[in-house]
């Protein structure tokens, strides 16, 4: 049988056409499919970033609801709960006869709220601060710098005390001004009569230094705080208590309830122990004479010396503090600054100067005490007291103002004697061929023990007066002047002058005030005070009990023999004080005229109390750079004296 052959055989392009079928099949089978498997490195990466992402959340949750639970639920609450503070008035000071001094007027500042403003923003709100800023005439640049400045605080004050027009253009168009409201606030008023502004101070705005510790206390950055004087010593019983809404809010912010939440109360008030007419009296007498061109400023002091307390303190040249309370324009403020008697200046407690005879008194009362003199010792006192130096062999001489011849220290005190001061203080040594009246050998106190007596009565530190800024003075021998304490570099005539008040001595009037007490009080020095009650809101009275702050043993026959000496200053005829026999009141004094560095100026002083027999007003003047000897500071005690004591 024949082989058989076929017919159709198979290309080479059938048998690729075949094969690409296939494949095409596998892939649409493939397609079809309802899942397909993950390469198995995706699938590591993708479950490592699912744990880390698990992981993450976990931590949270746990941070949220557990760590910081308590951080974040107060943070809550806040948004939910808005503290709006409620201001009431500051306390006010009142004089001893219980004249208002300080008061509180009302006034009306507009502010902008960040918070309202943010939320009720429109269109058009630049129109809207224009019109805003011509309307309190402040250039709009200004208004958005203070806004700037403001950081985040919810609320910025635009502008304090709106006039009338200002008030009612804002009464009828704040709706029209989304963020802007008026606040009424109270502005503190001061007497008119500049001599107090030393005393009470005024208030100011709180600087960012300040906030950072007085945050904590409820302050708020806007508020006004004691800058100076009373104000700023006694800030803590005149501030008041502010009161607080809180405000309950939904999650957009609106509100739904408010209560109060702290009552308001205002701040407590001063009692003085000031004597608002004799304040003026004091600063009309000293005011006159610096305007006749008898000084350069002055300040005076009366203290009661049976309590302490401060009856009058003057200080002249002065300024007036509701230029603060107002709101100081800034030339108004530099003009005070450049002045060149600085008027800002409390001269009673930080002027220092050197004392000159107002020394005496204390030097007389040492020698005593210490048993060199008694009150019999006299010495013969020449218009000019020569020693010899020790280094030069020539004579070195110290000048009185005029001859006195024998002198006991009553006589001393009641002349001013100086050359008799001299020889108690620094000692004396005859030199040769000198008058024989003159003493041979005496040995003084010496330096150190004239400083140590000066330190019991209080001189070179504080007295402690309730007013802020007052300076201890300088004392020789020490602090600064450590090098003389050995008398390295210091000679007699540095005592000599020390003596009498002069060289490197510098002391306040309210120091002098207070070491005369001593001499008035069995050597009792009380703590000068100028408040003596605290009133509450509810009108219960705090009072402030008279506190003695040294005590100096000293016998009382000793005060008495200084005492006597200061009355014959008054009664007798050649007294430096015989200006005030005259006085319808019996009045024991010391002058004292200091030298100030240039040449025929000079520190007119006069201390004295009244009534000699059982003294309740102890005064302190001094006039400065008074030229010659004119005794201007004895005319004004004169006058204010035959003022106090007289039927009026």
């Amino acid at each position: 049988m024949p082989k058989r052959i076929n017919a159709n055989p198979l290309e080479l392009e059938e048998i690729f056409l075949d094969d690409l079928l296939k494949k095409r099949g596998e892939l649409e089978l493939k397609e079809r499919k309802i899942e397909s498997p993950l390469d198995k490195k995706i699938f590591t990466v993708f479950f490592v970033c699912a744990i880390f992402f698990l992981s993450f959340l976990l931590v949270s949750s746990f941070d949220l609801q557990v760590i910081n639970f308590g951080k974040y639920k107060a943070m809550a609450l806040a948004n939910k709960f808005l503290n709006l503070k409620v201001k009431a008035e500051r306390g006010v000071i009142y004089d001893r006869n219980m004249k208002q001094l300080v008061s509180n007027n009302v006034r009306f500042d507009l502010y902008w709220g960040r918070n309202s403003a943010l939320k009720e923003m429109k269109e058009n709100a630049e129109d809207d601060w224009k019109e805003i800023a011509q309307a309190i005439n402040l250039p709009l640049a200004e208004i958005k710098k203070k806004i700037t400045e403001s950081g985040e605080e919810s609320e910025v004050l635009i502008k304090e005390n709106l006039s009338h027009e200002e008030l009612v253009f804002f009464e009828t168009k704040i709706n029209q001004f989304p963020g802007f409201s008026i606040k009424k606030e109270i502005q503190r008023n001061y007497f008119p009569e500049e001599s107090l502004s030393h005393l009470l101070g005024y208030l100011g705005k709180i600087s960012d230094g300040e906030f950072e510790e007085l945050k904590t206390r409820g302050y708020n950055l806007n508020d006004y705080i004691g800058k100076e004087g009373l104000e700023k010593e006694y800030e803590d019983f005149l501030v008041e208590k502010k009161g607080i809404i809180e405000i309950e809010r939904d999650a957009k912010g609106n509100e739904i309830s408010r209560k109060i939440k702290e009552n308001p109360s205002s701040g407590k008030s001063l009692v003085l122990s000031l004597d608002l007419g004799l304040q003026q009296k004091i600063r009309q007498v000293l005011a006159d004479i610096l305007a006749e061109g008898y000084g350069y400023a002055a300040a005076a002091v009366v203290l009661d010396p049976s309590n302490g307390d401060v009856l009058a303190s003057v200080s002249l040249p002065s300024f007036d503090n509701n230029l603060f309370a107002r709101g100081i324009k800034p030339k108004e403020l530099e003009k005070l600054n450049n002045h060149p008697r600085h008027p800002q200046m409390n001269r009673v407690v930080s002027g220092t100067y050197p004392v000159g005879s107002t020394i005496k008194p204390l030097m007389g009362i040492a020698a005593l005490e210490e048993g060199i003199i008694n009150e019999e010792t006299t010495f013969f006192c020449p218009l000019d007291l020569c020693l010899e130096n020790k280094y030069t062999q020539k004579l070195e001489c110290f000048s009185d103002w005029k001859f006195h011849g024998f002198t006991s220290l009553k006589k001393a005190l009641a002349e001013s004697v100086n050359p008799f001061f001299y020889i108690i203080g620094g000692g004396y040594e005859r030199p040769a061929g000198a008058d024989s009246r003159l003493v041979k050998h005496f040995e003084g106190l010496g330096p150190q023990r004239i400083v140590a007596w000066l330190k019991k009565f209080g001189w070179g530190e504080k007295t402690g007066i309730d007013l802020p800024g007052e300076t201890v003075g300088r004392l020789p021998l020490s602090g600064e002047e450590d090098n003389f304490k050995n008398n390295a570099g210091w000679h007699i005539g540095d005592t000599y002058n020390l003596s009498i008040g002069q060289g490197s001595l510098l002391i306040t009037p309210i120091q002098v005030a207070a070491a005369y007490e001593a001499i008035v009080n069995d050597g009792k020095i009380f703590k000068p005070r100028l408040v003596k009650e605290i009133l509450s809101p509810s009108g219960e009275k705090e009072e402030k009990s008279p506190q003695i702050i040294r005590t100096i043993a000293v016998k009382p026959a000793t005060l008495e023999i200084i005492r006597e000496g200061m009355r014959e200053a008054v009664v007798s005829p050649e007294g430096s004080s015989a200006k005030l026999a005259s006085l319808p009141v019996t009045v024991a004094a010391k002058t004292g005229t200091a030298q100030t560095g240039r040449e025929k100026f000079f520190h007119n002083w006069i201390t004295l109390f009244a009534p000699y027999e059982n003294p309740r007003f102890l005064m302190v003047i001094i006039v400065e750079d008074v030229k010659g000897t004119r005794v201007v500071a004895q005319r004004a005690a004169y006058e204010i004296l035959n003022w106090y004591f007289s039927p009026h």
